[in-house]
């Protein structure tokens, strides 16, 4: 009896880990895209800016950002890259840029050609990632941005 019990646990788990597997998002495609900013409650803006699978969206506070698709092949893509932009002015200097690395290592900060300061966050899905992992990943690069935002551009 003893047996038949474990057999029955092994299997329950089995089917369990066989679930879970099937919740692992290991690429991306354009639509899928879509629907990570809509299920947040954001605005999609448009299409194809960032890259051919890319979308621009908005949060419900204004906050527009990039889900761009990388390592792509047949239009599915091995990572996310999660990207807001702002025009740059004479408050951006490469020093504050460095300084914004420090204090946010779970975000790059970038200046480019001195007109453009950036912000993104890249998520790797080639071993998988749970879409709560990466939902969670979003939601803290979503929070993070308008902190760097203001580093710049304090009164």
């Amino acid at each position: 009896m003893k047996f038949i019990q474990t057999l029955a646990v092994a299997i329950a788990l089995a089917g369990a880990a066989s679930a879970q597997d099937e919740a692992i998002i290991r690429s991306v495609t354009l639509a899928d895209l879509e629907q990570l900013a809509s299920d947040e409650g954001h605005e999609v803006l448009g299409y194809g800016e960032a890259g051919d699978i890319s979308v621009r969206a908005s949060t419900p506070d204004g906050l527009v950002y990039f889900l761009s698709g990388t390592v792509c092949q047949d239009e599915r893509c091995a990572g996310i890259n999660m990207s807001s932009r702002f025009e740059a002015d004479a408050s951006v200097t490469l020093e504050k840029v460095n300084q914004a690395n420090l204090n946010r290592a779970a975000v790059s900060v970038w200046l480019h050609n001195g007109t453009s300061l950036g912000v993104s966050r890249y998520v790797i899905l080639d071993g998988g990632m749970t879409p709560e992992n990466v939902r969670v990943n979003l939601e803290n690069f979503i929070s993070i941005v308008p902190g760097i935002v203001e580093m710049f551009y304090e009164q």
